[in-house]
């Protein structure tokens, strides 16, 4: 959720307790605090024309091009109905953000919100929360024929609660003082803060989130101390029909964990968080003062968890940076989410190691601490890398046969565990796994981004490139809306290690913000749902900080190559279920001159806090080509591709580079 709130909760402890001595008073009967978006305060956002932009200070401007050198975004839109009313103490309920977004096998796109029901805070999230957030509402957006349309799953929340297993610290007093110390809240399940994958035959596995409550509560008065807790709760959503149901619970409650699919199906998780605020565990003292050290292990086929045992478990950030390797282990690519200001957890210095977990003997490796400098020669700007990189993306650059290098680009973020920094760095980094050497690990400085970003979402496109969008000029957690938001995206040249500002958004989207692929080859952005002011309530500060409300619009980039003529076209597929290590079979047209160059396998989108586990292309080898086909080789083994949905493409070579295809939907098993 974010850092420096733990001074925000004593203080509204002590403010829990006058007001528990001074008569009835209720959250909702105080006065709403003022909102100062109007004041008259200029601009500090972004840098004057002609000036360089001050990492952290500042951001760019604007770029002169057309669509064909930058992209273009589409108008934003969102579901009917009115918006969210722009202001605090509101009990409407909004239409939801695009916190979590996953794209679904049949086209569509499952999302879900984030902070359901901040709107209705008063003056102090820390204190009023507990009783004032509710469940995530869940939707299905449909972009068929161009025409956004939604429909609400059922039911709309998941159907989690996770009132059974709270971790209370002073659990079963009895009345009174249970409606101090043991306040159920009025959010037992929610979605928020969960991660997800799609399961094998494309089902949506979604384990942990979000239990609200007060601790204490001062009863009667919607006031208290706010805690959140992880839930053990597993959701499934069913595309077929549009339904959430329950599977097994984890072991362990989970907030901020990651999910990673194995090469036989199953789902490994790690980390994560069972309660942020007070990880005091009185029925497990030796699991105090840390995140989530177990790891566990998922059967889609029992529906059950499985502890992997005290060689698996190992400290990890909140929503590690977690990969597939194509050797079957898994990879900690030294960046997470941190929360502060004292730390969670007091191992928090092992986070700067990269590590790999080899699921066979259920271990873990710890490897190096990255550590690049890259100079800049026109601006004479560092950007450095070192260790932990704290709220940047961390994206799987192309497989290509033989399958044994997997590299890793990270860039943003912010520098170092507790208590890190504040403002964003622009440094950009490849790291590379050897599994062909022993997993050999390898480590370079790119060029830097264009701007420095925070809590940038980076989509892998189906050329090989990588775009980064939305995001902030620094960490937006550290003081909840004090940051400048970044609207311009860019673009990563895997060929050149170079990034190139593109065209910029419409709209502000710093935390909790999104961005998938889609299978046209465009890239639907949105999400925004910001932390309440300085952990007050929701009002925008002056001076162009982030707006600090909720953004349930979304928006579709079109990349350059969409501008560049006429695309290719895959006519055929010899089968929509593909084996391992098989021929397939294409039929392909070409939309102008020059030869079909490359058949890229894409991992359909499932992702959340910048996470997507199961995120990776895959370059298949063309075996054979006739005037209107293809033949490719399948991935070998699951390593290299889980099992599970896949958008397959064709990119055609022009002058201008690379066009893809509409994608084809494949099953890979």
């Amino acid at each position: 959720m974010g850092q420096r709130s733990g001074l925000v909760g004593v203080a509204a402890l002590v403010v829990a307790g006058v007001l528990a001595t001074i008569g009835p008073v209720h959250a909702s009967t105080l006065p709403p605090g003022p909102q100062l978006g109007g004041l008259p305060v200029p601009d500090f956002s972004q840098t004057p024309a002609g000036l360089p932009t001050i990492p952290g200070l500042t951001v760019a401007g604007p770029i002169s091009g057309g669509p064909a050198a930058l992209g273009a975004f589409g108008v934003p839109f969102s579901e009917p109905g009115a918006d969210c009313p722009q202001t605090n103490g509101s009990t409407a309920t909004c239409k939801p953000a695009a916190v979590n977004v996953v794209v679904l096998p049949n086209g569509k796109v499952l999302y879900w919100n984030g902070l359901e029901g901040e709107e209705g805070v008063n003056l102090s999230l820390v204190a009023e929360g507990g009783d004032t957030l509710t469940n995530d509402q869940t939707r299905l957006l449909s972009l068929a024929g161009g025409t956004p349309s939604w429909s609400t799953p059922s039911p709309a929340d998941g159907g989690g609660n996770g009132s059974a297993y709270t971790e209370y610290l002073l659990p079963g007093m009895p009345a009174p003082l249970d409606a101090v110390f043991n306040s159920p809240g009025s959010a037992l399940g929610a979605l928020f803060c969960a991660d997800q994958v799609l399961l094998a035959d494309g089902r949506v596995l979604t384990p942990g989130g979000t239990h609200w409550y007060a601790e204490p509560s001062v009863p009667g008065t919607g006031l208290g101390v706010a805690e959140l807790e992880g839930l053990r709760e597993t959701r499934i959503y069913n595309p077929a029909t549009n339904t959430w149901s329950q599977s097994g619970r984890m072991n362990y409650g989970r907030w901020y964990p990651s999910l990673v699919t194995m090469p036989d199906g199953k789902v490994f998780v790690a980390s994560g968080v069972t309660k942020l605020l007070k990880p005091l565990y009185p029925g497990h003292p030796m699991d105090s003062g840390t995140n989530v050290r177990q790891t566990e292990t998922y059967d889609p086929v029992s529906g059950t968890w499985s502890d992997n045992g005290a060689g698996a478990a190992r400290s990890l950030p909140l929503y590690p940076r977690l990969h597939l390797l194509p050797d079957g282990n898994v990879y900690y690519d030294g960046g997470g989410q941190t929360f502060n200001p004292m730390g969670e957890a007091y191992d928090e210095p092992t986070w700067n190691l990269t590590a790999l977990y080899n699921p066979s003997s259920r271990a873990w490796r710890s490897l190096t601490v990255p550590i690049q400098v890259w100079v800049d020669t026109p601006s004479h700007v560092p950007a450095i890398t070192a260790g932990f990189r704290g709220s940047s993306f961390s994206v799987m650059l192309p497989l290509a046969p033989p399958y044994s290098q997997a590299s890793f680009l990270s860039a943003g973020g912010v520098l170092g565990t507790t208590p890190g920094a504040y403002f964003a760095t622009q440094a950009s980094t490849i790291n590379t796994i050897d599994t062909a050497a022993g997993d050999r690990f390898n480590s370079a400085a790119t060029s830097p981004l264009v701007n420095a970003r925070w809590f940038s979402t980076a989509v892998a496109l189906p050329t090989g490139q990588v775009m980064a969008f939305s995001g902030a000029n620094r960490d937006d957690t550290f003081g909840p809306a004090t940051s400048f938001a970044v609207t311009q995206a860019e673009l990563f040249d895997p060929a050149t290690k170079t990034w190139t500002a593109m065209a910029s958004g419409h709209k502000q989207r710093t935390y909790h913000n999104s961005a998938v692929l889609l299978p046209s080859g465009e890239v639907l952005v949105g999400g925004h749902a910001p932390i309440s002011a300085l952990y007050s309530y929701n009002t925008t500060l002056p001076g162009g900080f982030n707006p600090n409300f909720r953004d349930p619009t979304f928006e579709i980039y079109k990349p350059p190559y969409l501008f560049w003529g006429p695309r290719p076209a895959i006519t055929s597929v010899g089968a929509s279920m593909l084996g391992y290590g098989q021929s397939l079979a294409l039929g392909v047209t070409t939309g102008q001159p020059g030869p079909i160059e490359s058949v890229m396998l894409v991992r359909n989108a499932a992702m959340t806090h910048l996470v997507d586990g199961d995120q990776r292309s895959i370059v298949l080898p063309i075996t054979s080509r006739t005037a209107n086909g293809l033949t490719v080789s399948t991935p070998p083994t699951g390593a290299v591709a889980p099992p599970g949905p896949y958008l397959l493409f064709v990119n055609q070579r022009t002058s201008q580079g690379l066009v893809p295809s509409i994608a084809a939907q494949v099953f890979v098993r």
